[in-house]
């Protein structure tokens, strides 16, 4: 688009932090007005209760692998389960750094469910031949959501953080077909 547009929403996928680090980074100067950030972590499946979204669902800070942050754990700071499709994005924690960007407002999160990322999987792989990795397929499914209720002079870039091809075992797995 040439120029920074005046409102500008970019969207990545949240589990470790690295490819939504490297995709926010030129942009983390300007006012958070024009220039939203939200992450997306996983849901897990929809009448599961083992997300993978510890900075959605108001978890507590804990410490995993000598990092403090947003951890999925219970009242005694054990680590909880987590489930999801993607495997990227299924792991109880978030980057530290990720962590400061929920609690400084910076950061806008929120998580998609396992059945509306296969969704957003199948359907831009039908409509652009483009096959996204699970993980970014989260991001496009909150990114589906919010679409319709925008102005058009928004713009929502959705990072593309991997390949879908080496989801397809899990993804046939998951629908019950055989590769």
């Amino acid at each position: 688009f040439g120029s920074v547009p005046k409102k500008l929403k970019l969207y990545n996928c949240v589990g470790g932090g690295s490819s939504s680090f490297g995709f926010w980074n030129e942009f983390m100067d300007y006012d958070k007005k024009q220039c939203e950030f939200i992450g997306v972590e996983a849901g897990g499946p929809a009448k599961s209760r083992r997300h993978a979204a510890p900075l959605t669902y108001g978890s507590k800070i804990g410490i995993l692998h000598g990092a403090a942050s947003y951890l999925c754990q219970n009242n005694e700071g054990q680590i909880n389960d987590t489930e999801s499709i993607s495997a990227g994005l299924d792991y109880p924690g978030v980057d530290p750094e990720h962590s400061y960007l929920k609690d400084s407002g910076r950061v806008e999160y929120d998580s998609a469910t396992d059945e509306e990322a296969l969704d957003s999987f199948h359907e831009l792989t039908k409509t652009e031949g483009i096959m996204p990795a699970l993980e970014t397929a989260h991001a496009l499914a909150h990114a589906k959501k919010i679409a319709p209720k925008m102005s058009k002079d928004e713009i929502i870039v959705v990072n593309l953080s991997g390949r879908g091809d080496k989801d397809m075992a899990n993804v046939a797995k998951v629908e019950g077909l055989t590769l």
